[in-house]
């Protein structure tokens, strides 16, 4: 009895014709790496790019904005120098309607104020009176910080504010010399020659002035 041949078990290899590394079945078949290689990609964080917002018109306009200053009266000086012994050339001033409005910072077109006290505000008018009454006919004085609170009843902060704002108004020149311990020495100007201010204002500071005059005099005696 004639033996039958046996069928070869020998196959043809498969070969995939695909492209795709992605595809499990060339992953099965290219074997462990190509898996890890999937695995990794797969896994792998996305690196995304951060979107830079660039800067609009509004924020461009905060960056480059100037620093608000401060606007004080802009005079012509006749003379800068103010010294007891030089009293003749004490600082004259003459300020302009404008340049008062600005500093007031009145926006209105009328001019027309009914109170002196609405120009020399809070205790700038005592300040401003004694002074005046220091400097006399010669336009300047000296005296200490210390007496000149003692005498008005004042704080030095509110010295100083105050004196900060006669000096905006240009109705006196502070001038303080270092290591003199005798006083600061003060330039005063008068209201009727340096504000333009109505007649009717001149008046009430004139009666208010010699009133105050009045009642240091009885303080000092």
């Amino acid at each position: 009895m004639a033996l039958e041949k046996k069928e070869s078990l020998w196959r043809k290899p498969i070969t995939l014709d695909v492209e795709d590394d992605t595809d499990p079945l060339v992953t099965l078949y290219r074997g462990r790496e190509v898996a890890d290689l999937v695995i990794k990609v797969e896994t792998e964080p996305k690196t995304v790019e951060k979107k830079v917002n660039k800067p609009t018109k509004v924020a461009e306009a905060k960056v480059k904005r100037e620093p608000i200053i401060k606007k004080t009266l802009v005079v012509e000086r006749e003379t800068v120098v103010a010294s007891l012994e030089n009293p003749e050339k004490v600082l004259k001033v003459k300020v302009l309607e404008n340049d008062l409005k600005a500093v007031l910072r009145i926006k209105s077109e009328t001019f027309d104020f009914t109170d002196i006290r609405e120009i020399l505000r809070g205790k700038s008018i005592e300040i401003y009176s004694y002074l005046l009454m220091l400097a006399g006919d010669k336009g300047v004085c000296k005296i200490k910080h210390l007496d000149m609170m003692r005498v008005l009843d004042i704080s030095r902060p509110t010295l100083f504010k105050q004196g900060e704002w006669l000096t905006r108004l240009s109705l006196i020149v502070k001038s303080s010399v270092p290591g003199d311990h005798l006083g600061t020495s003060y330039a005063v100007n008068r209201l009727e020659n340096t504000l333009p201010i109505s007649e009717s204002l001149i008046e009430q500071f004139n009666t208010y002035f010699e009133e105050f005059r009045q009642n240091i005099e009885s303080k000092i005696i």
